[in-house]
Parts: C-alpha cells; sequence; structure tokens
C-alpha cells in the first residue's frame, strides 16, 4: 500500500506555483557583480545568500569566502532569512529546497543522507555516510548528530559531487555545509514566536549578539524550543496521547575575541535535545501469501489470531492511530564545543579548527505496536569524537593561489541493542506447532515463562582514527581560465569488539523452565550468545584527487569541468551470530560539466550541469556465500560490486519585476546498479537452493527518484508609502515514484507525489526594528508518503519507517532589533 498526492491536489499544486517557482537555494538571491574576495578570509560573516537582490551570493564551499558564481562547482545555498522565513530548520526541509538531495530521518540512529540517490546508511553503527554534514567547519562522525534543529544560520549549502580533496572525510558523494551566524561587535536581536492552528504547537527561536569589551571581545548567544503535537493517535488507554511529535530545545553560544586585523579566536559552544514520543513505525500491509501463490503459514496477523490474545485486532494500514503501551520517549542529545583560531600572516592565513563532540542516544520502542507486553526493544548510543585542523592557505605570486593542511579525528562508539520480553512474547513468538503443544490453560502459563522478563543485549564498540594530508591550488595561466587540482592522503586504523548475552531483567541467569517446548521458544527467539568477539582489524590509505579546470566566458558567465575520485573506508563489521564480515572500503569517480551565471542585467541566474558518477564496493545489505546456511548465502551488510548515476540538474531565479524571485529546480536522475547479480530476494519471493540470489543489474537505485522538480516563488513589496510590506512564499516539490525498501520489494515503491508549503503576512520596519507576522504551512495539501520502507517479516508486516510529517499551519511572530 502506497500514498500518493491526490491528482486534484497536485494540479492545485502545479496552478498555485507554475507562474512563480520556490525560492530553496541557489538563486534565493540576485547576484550581482562582485570583485574576488582575499584567498584568506576570516571568520567575518558572509552576506546572506537571501538578502538584497543587489548583492551577491557568498559561499564558503572551498574554505574561502567566494562569489558563487566564481565556483566552479554544482551548489545550491539557502540563506539564514529564507531559512527563518520558511522554518527550515532539519535535513528533510532542505530536501525540498535542492535538486538530487533526499533524506530519510524517522529517528538520529536510522538517518540516512544521499545525494543523486546514493550515500543513505542502514542504522549501522559500524558504518560512515558518504555524504558529509559539516557544521561551523567541523565534520560530523555520526549521521546521528545530524538530527536536531539547525537555528541562527548565517546559510546552509548543499555540494554535489565528491568534495574529498578540500572537506575531508567521507565526502566522497557531497557535503552538506551549515554555517553559524558569527557575534558582532553591532547589538543585534531576534525573537521568533509561533503557535499551531492544524494542531497544538509552541515554538520560540532567540538570538543576541555584541560586544563584550569594546571592539575586542564580542558574544553571540541563540537558543530554540519547538514542542509540537504528534500526527498518529495512540488508541491504547494505557499510554495514549499523540506520537510522532515534536519536543526538542537547545542553544549555540559563541565568544569571538579579535585583538588585532590579524589575529582570532571564536569558540562555539552547542547543545541540542530531543525528548519525544515519535519513535513508531506504522504498519501498512501483511501479506497473506507469496509470489509463488503459497499462503504464508506463520505472520504477524496469525500470531495475533491466536486464542490466547482473545480476538485481538491489530492496527495494520493506517497512518493516523497505532495501538501500544511499551513504547518510551525517544532521547537523543548532541553536544559539541570547537576552537577556531585565524592568524593572517600576510601572505599567508593559519587556521586551526579544534573540536570535540558528543552524541547520545537512546531508543525503547514498542517493537510489534500492540497492546500487549511482547517486545520492548532499542538501542543505545554514546559517541565521542575529536578531531583537529590545521589550514595554510595563501596565494604563490598573482597566478596561484592555495590551500594545504593536516587533519586528525578519533571517533568512539558504544552501542547496546536491547531487547525485553513481555509475559505474552512467548504466544507470540511461538511456531504453530509450539503453540499447539502449549494452548492449554496450564501450557499457557509456560508460554509466559518461557520468556517472561528476559532481556537479550548486544554491545558492539567500534572505533576509528584517521589521519590526513591535504593540498588544493587554483592556477590561473591566461585571463579567464583557472585549473584546479586538489589531492589529500588519508591513512585510517579502525576496530571494533562484540559481544552478546541473554539474562533476566534483574541480571540473573537463565534457568530452564522445565518444559522442553517452552524452552524452545526461548531458544528459538535469542539464538547465540558470544562473548568478546574482536573484529578484524582495518588499516587502509586512500587517495583523494580532483582536476577542476574552468573558464570565465565574461564578466558573468563561468564554464567549468571536472574529475575526481574518492571513496569512504570499510568497516569492521559482524553477523547476528557474532562471526566476522567486514566490509570493503568504497570508491567513488565523478565527472562533471557545468555552466552558471547571470543574464539580462543579472535579471536571470541559472546553473546547469551534467555528471555522471560511478561507485564500487558501494555499502549496503546484500547476499555473500555462506556455506553455512542452507541455500549457500546469507543476507548481511557487504559490498555491491557496483553502480552509477548519470544525469543533469537545472536550477534558475528569475526576477521579472521588484519584490518577486521565481525560482525552479529540475534534476534528472538515471541511477542504476551496474553490477548487482547475488541480490538478497526480497521477502515475497521464496529462496531456494536452487534459486538463492537476485540480479538487481540494471535496476533504479533505492531512494532514487528519476525526477524531481521544485519551483516556487518569493515575493514582498511595500503597501504604498506605509512603511508595511506584504510578504508571500510558495514552494513545491515533485518526486516521481521510486522504491524505497533496501532489497527493492515490491512492497517499497513510494508513488510519485508532491509537497508544498507556503506562507504569507506583513513586515514592518520602524527605526530598525523589523518585524514579520505571518501564517506558514507546511505540507499544506496533506501529502501522505514516507522516505523508508521495512520489508514484512514472520514478526512484522511492511512498515513505513519513515513517514513524513503532516499538514501544519502556524502563525509566526518575528522581530529583528
Amino acid at each position: 500500500m502506497t500514498f500518493v498526492t491526490p491528482s486534484v491536489r497536485s494540479a492545485l499544486a502545479i496552478l498555485l506555483l507554475s507562474a512563480a517557482p520556490a525560492a530553496y537555494a541557489q538563486v534565493a538571491a540576485a547576484p550581482a557583480p562582485a570583485p574576488a574576495p582575499d584567498a584568506a578570509a576570516t571568520d567575518a560573516a558572509v552576506p546572506d545568500a537571501a538578502a538584497d537582490a543587489g548583492e551577491p551570493i557568498v559561499v564558503t564551499a572551498r574554505n574561502r569566502a567566494e562569489n558563487l558564481n566564481d565556483v566552479p562547482i554544482p551548489i545550491s545555498v539557502l540563506g539564514g532569512e529564507t531559512i527563518a522565513q520558511q522554518r527550515a530548520f532539519t535535513l528533510a526541509d532542505l530536501t525540498q529546497r535542492a535538486p538530487g538531495l533526499t533524506a530519510t530521518t524517522p529517528n538520529a540512529r536510522r538517518t540516512g543522507v544521499s545525494l543523486r540517490g546514493i550515500g543513505k546508511t542502514s542504522g549501522n553503527d559500524n558504518m560512515e555516510a558518504a555524504v558529509g554534514v559539516i557544521v561551523d567547519d567541523v565534520f560530523l562522525g555520526h549521521v546521528g548528530m545530524t538530527y536536531q534543529d539547525f537555528t541562527d544560520l548565517q546559510q546552509v549549502e548543499i555540494l554535489r559531487g565528491p568534495q574529498g580533496t578540500l572537506l575531508g572525510k567521507n565526502t566522497s558523494l557531497g557535503v552538506i555545509k551549515y554555517t553559524s551566524k558569527a557575534p558582532s561587535f553591532t547589538p543585534e536581536g531576534s525573537l521568533d514566536l509561533e503557535t499551531g492552528f492544524t494542531r497544538r504547537a509552541f515554538k520560540a527561536r532567540g538570538s543576541y549578539s555584541g560586544p563584550l569589551v569594546g571592539d575586542v571581545l564580542a558574544y553571540r548567544a541563540s537558543f530554540f524550543f519547538d514542542k509540537q503535537d504528534g500526527d498518529i493517535l495512540n488508541v491504547n488507554p494505557a499510554l495514549g496521547g499523540r506520537w510522532h511529535e515534536r519536543k526538542r530545545w537547545g542553544g549555540r553560544v559563541q565568544v569571538l575575541f579579535k585583538p588585532s586585523d590579524h589575529f582570532s579566536l571564536r569558540l562555539n559552544a552547542d547543545l541540542a535535545e530531543t525528548n519525544e514520543n515519535s519513535n513508531t513505525k506504522p504498519f501498512i500491509i501483511d501479506p497473506a501469501t507469496l509470489d509463488d501463490g503459497s499462503v504464508r503459514t506463520t505472520t504477524y496477523t496469525t500470531r495475533l489470531a491466536r486464542g490466547y490474545f482473545g480476538g485481538y485486532q491489530p492496527i495494520i494500514g493506517s497512518l493516523d492511530t497505532i495501538d501500544m503501551d511499551q513504547a518510551l520517549p525517544l532521547i537523543t542529545r548532541n553536544q559539541g564545543v570547537s576552537l577556531v583560531a585565524t592568524w593572517d600572516a600576510g601572505p599567508f592565513e593559519i587556521k586551526s579548527i579544534s573540536a570535540l563532540r558528543d552524541f547520545h542516544f537512546d531508543a525503547n520502542n514498542d517493537s510489534e505496536q500492540t497492546r500487549f507486553a511482547i517486545n520492548r526493544g532499542g538501542t543505545l548510543v554514546d559517541t565521542r569524537q575529536l578531531s583537529e585542523e590545521l589550514r595554510l592557505s595563501g596565494n604563490l605570486g598573482s597566478q596561484i593561489t592555495f590551500q594545504t593542511g593536516l587533519y586528525v579525528y578519533k571517533i568512539d562508539t558504544e552501542t547496546t541493542s536491547r531487547t525485553l520480553y513481555g509475559a505474552d512474547a512467548g504466544a507470540f513468538y511461538a511456531t504453530n506447532a509450539q503453540y499447539r503443544t502449549l494452548n492449554s490453560p496450564a501450557g499457557f502459563a509456560l508460554l509466559q515463562q518461557s520468556l517472561k522478563d528476559v532481556r537479550s543485549i548486544t554491545y558492539q564498540n567500534p572505533v576509528s582514527n584517521s589521519q590526513a594530508a591535504f593540498a588544493q591550488a587554483d592556477w590561473k595561466p591566461l585571463p579567464g581560465l583557472t585549473i584546479t587540482g586538489g589531492l589529500r592522503y588519508t591513512r585510517e586504523q579502525k576496530r571494533s569488539i562484540t559481544t552478546k548475552a541473554a539474562t533476566f531483567v534483574d541480571g540473573s541467569a537463565l534457568v530452564s523452565t522445565g518444559n522442553a517446548t517452552a524452552d524452545a521458544i526461548r531458544a528459538g527467539q535469542l539464538g547465540v550468545n558470544y562473548t568478546d568477539v574482536l573484529g578484524d582489524p582495518i588499516h587502509q590509505d586512500s587517495v583523494a584527487w580532483l582536476i577542476n579546470p574552468s573558464y570565465k566566458l565574461g564578466p558573468d558567465l563561468l564554464l567549468y569541468a571536472s574529475a575526481s575520485g574518492g571513496g569512504k573506508s570499510g568497516a569492521v563489521a559482524f553477523d547476528n551470530n557474532g562471526n566476522q564480515r567486514n566490509v570493503n572500503a568504497e570508491k567513488t569517480t565523478d565527472f562533471e560539466l557545468g555552466l552558471k551565471g547571470d543574464l539580462l542585467d543579472h535579471a536571470l541566474s541559472f546553473s546547469v550541469n551534467l555528471y555522471y558518477t560511478k561507485v564500487r564496493d558501494y555499502q549496503a545489505t546484500t547476499s555473500i556465500p555462506d556455506p553455512i546456511s542452507p541455500i549457500g548465502f546469507s543476507s548481511v551488510l557487504g559490498n555491491i560490486p557496483g553502480l552509477r548515476a548519470r544525469g543533469v540538474e537545472f536550477e534558475a531565479s528569475a526576477r521579472p519585476v521588484e519584490g518577486l524571485t521565481l525560482n525552479l529546480a529540475v534534476g534528472y536522475n538515471d541511477a542504476k546498479y551496474t553490477d548487482w547479480s547475488t541480490a538478497t530476494y526480497p521477502r515475497n519471493v521464496v529462496t531456494t537452493a536452487a534459486n538463492p540470489t537476485c540480479n538487481n543489474t540494471g535496476k533504479q537505485i533505492v531512494g532514487a527518484p528519476l525526477w524531481t522538480v521544485i519551483t516556487g516563488f518569493d515575493f514582498e513589496r511595500e503597501i504604498g508609502h506605509s512603511g508595511i510590506s506584504f510578504h508571500a512564499f510558495g514552494i513545491d516539490t515533485y518526486r516521481t515514484s521510486h522504491n524505497l525498501e533496501q532489497l527493492l520489494s515490491p512492497y517499497g515503491f513510494q508513488k510519485a507525489y508532491h509537497l508544498t508549503d507556503a506562507g504569507f503576512g506583513i513586515i514592518t520596519n520602524v527605526a530598525g526594528h523589523k518585524t514579520e507576522l505571518s501564517v506558514v504551512g507546511k505540507n499544506v495539501f496533506d501529502t501522505k508518503y514516507t522516505t523508508s520502507v521495512n520489508d514484512f517479516s514472520n514478526n512484522a508486516p511492511v512498515g513505513y519507517d519513515g513517514i513524513g510529517p503532516r499538514r501544519y499551519i502556524g502563525l509566526l511572530l518575528r522581530t529583528k532589533f
């Protein structure tokens, strides 16, 4: 079962926005000619990417301030003002504003980000992401560190294609680069207050910046609070409430010490926390038969149809209601501190970025989502990250600009997967034969004894160390011609240990129930215990490289091409029985050809980019030869031999009249598996020794829509000479049908759909105090969709693990002072 926006709503969205396409990214402002910035840019704030149409868009994609149209990289930019007006604070919000970017965010640990359909992770803490996320020059090593509201931002840049030579670790497919607003020596502040119309909500954000000591010491402090009722009603009176909610808060404090124009220190400390009833996965369909027509004898539905459960009817097929009583709020905490030292030594600039980050995740889910005491499971994760980057940049004569540096990084993660079985677990997990044996009043007691209060725990401790040296230079041999070349050498060491144990909830050892059938139920569910399995350590070298020529066809027109290579390191991994199953390193080769610039006296900005990306040993779930398995193969985290993505990305922004910006972005992404001949069959296919694997070669990559179209508008105009302006915006994102299940199950398809955000209001500007009162809407046509699908099993139906937020309309008051 899948969901799609009704055709009438789709037509309304198209009609609404066809006259004016979306303020999403690169084209949120009208760039004007600007002198080339100093290659050794300091920590000073860059102009807002959504600022006055007379200003250029300045980006820091290459670790220096540059005019967007001078950077030979496909980049989308979302400015801080646009972020605040459109309430685009999360990764999911960014996917509606940049072509090629998709994400699934059911929770912090299972967050996955992809560019051009490539790069999502699987919720495995041994793996690393292939799309890097960098916040204030600090790389975030665990995907869960991106699960937060990013606020008080200067801008966000989405860089497509490998960025490994400069931006470093695990950026082989692209980078999302966040830049916070810097401390100011001129006092300034802002406050946003928001309440909900369609559901109860209260949201607040604020910041203030100013001097502490003259023009030597300044600070900036900001906070956010976001509480919003959930989309899903829990009909179980024992727990109740609305789930899939938002309840999160956080803040950031920065101090800038600038004793001279040549030296500065910037201290940046942040904290963000969620404590939400959000860990839900609506069950959509529980197939009764397999592809060959055979009846599934044991399913989630048939287990709950047993007499023990008294005719209980589980909720299947609803995105609006659930029935569960064991889940606890999901807790996520992100915190960190960084110190950036910048020294302008004349011809060169030296910058040091020292950072420490900590991530905490605690999930306790009602795994089977019923009102019975069957299974409460979840993972506890604690991650500590330490990094140091030292950069040297400057000019060598009039023709060469360079950057070089060293990077050292360590991440240490402790992850504990926990399952607590309840009194009703035995009746649920028993095979049909076991249940028939104990199907009596006396047997029901044995069913409960088999698993009641049993706790199963699997512990892993992956540790990764990385050291790198890098250099990149721009050479200008002829007027208008620039040749960029880069090289990065990385050395990594990885290790991991795993342990699995089962005990009673009080920590005591398991003892026999005295009944062979009850003991067999327990053994079948707990599997094999093992202690302290040390994985095969990894010691790997890798090289990222870049050749990137560009040519200015005119003062406002840039033609560029690039060839690059990179990748991400392998993983020390284990299967469910503690056997070592290391994953090979992932390798990427990429080619880009693009044209960007301004036309019609800067009334039209555009960017078009062609790309071809090839990935070898793509890290994902697949089948590998296994002589122990009855069919000769087992499904594990491994490597898909090959895939490629090729396509075109087009972005344009038009300013036909004063105050009106029309935007359009189109992405065509032909992303295919070029070699996946030993793929694991999805669950709907009967697997035998004669037919152990399937061939997915030539199929579209999981999570990669063929077409993405983003359209919208932004309008602001003063009403007469009243000092009051009217502001309105609209943005619609359309994606074609695509499969979201990791093994391409036929139940994994998400049909084509639109997502539309919109808002309108009035703005006053009195004595430098700007105030806006507006109505803002997200998913205004209430589209039902998902970004992740889990296939069915003998214990669960098909689940939508990444359901999108439903319609929200709110009243927003923003003021700057």
